[in-house]
């Protein structure tokens, strides 16, 4: 059997993806580090993108850079695709998906639900990734056969039921979008214990990987704001799946098996 080359040296996929695991952790917690030291510094800047409520600050820049940096001296063959600085070619057949800062709009409040993503994808599939909540330390890490936290294994919930489940929200930016999801959003409500919405995919599997809450939905989001989150919760014994729903929304639902399986059959009519 031809086993994939890292780095001039033989290894099988598990142990590469443990490799990437642990580099993307590493990242992560330095992109982490790079927004603390901006808020501690004094100097953070507040700017716009595409639209006034879409923002980005110097900690998402700095914190970009300092992922970029780790990943590209360790690995500068690989390929990036990084929120703020876009595409970075690469031969290697990896490609790092990077959100410095997941939660712009809440870290620019105050908030402390917001963290840094950095996942991975090798040969096209989604294998390690990583995420750090700066606000308060919260990590978690998973690839190759493992996943580990700051605290534990991570390990999604045993609910079977939507009845018995939290289920995170994240909102698409058009506001024709944001008025379908929001009904649909009432029948959720009907059927599911409760709903939260923290403004940060992130954050939101991080807590579905660790058995926090039994689901999310993401509408009209990014892969770097989820690939490492899709790494944990599969990790965690949860499921991941894209859907296309009726009038043409672009989903990431994703929980317990059971519970994704109920999610994927409730958005498809919206």
């Amino acid at each position: 059997m031809t086993r994939p080359v890292h780095n001039g040296n033989s290894y099988d996929s598990q142990s590469v993806d443990q490799d990437l695991r642990d580099l993307a952790l590493a990242a992560a917690h330095a992109g982490s580090h790079a927004i603390l030291r901006e808020v501690r510094g004094g100097a953070l800047q507040v700017s716009t993108k595409a639209h006034p409520a879409d923002f980005v600050t110097t900690a998402d820049k700095a914190a970009e850079a300092a992922i970029l940096r780790l990943v590209s001296a360790a690995r500068p063959r690989d390929a990036v695709l990084a929120e703020e600085s876009g595409v970075h070619d690469g031969d290697s057949g990896v490609r790092w998906l990077v959100d410095p800062l997941d939660g712009t709009m809440n870290f620019v409040h105050r908030r402390r639900d917001y963290a840094v993503s950095v996942g991975v994808e090798r040969d096209g599939q989604i294998v390690a990734g990583a995420i750090v909540r700066p606000a308060d330390g919260d990590w978690a890490a998973a690839g190759g056969p493992e996943a580990f936290a700051r605290e534990g294994t991570p390990q999604v919930s045993d609910a079977v039921d939507l009845a018995d489940s939290l289920v995170g929200i994240g909102l698409p930016t058009p506001m024709d979008q944001r008025v379908r999801v929001h009904a649909f959003v009432g029948e959720l409500m009907r059927q599911a214990r409760d709903y939260r919405r923290t403004g940060s995919s992130a954050c939101e599997l991080l807590s579905v990987a660790l058995g926090a809450q039994e689901g999310y939905l993401g509408f009209g989001v990014n892969i770097w704001d989820v690939a490492a989150g899709i790494a944990l919760v599969e990790a965690a014994g949860g499921e991941a799946e894209w859907v296309t729903t009726a009038t043409g929304l672009e989903v990431l639902v994703a929980g317990t098996p059971e519970v994704t399986k109920t999610l994927v059959g409730m958005v498809k009519v919206i």
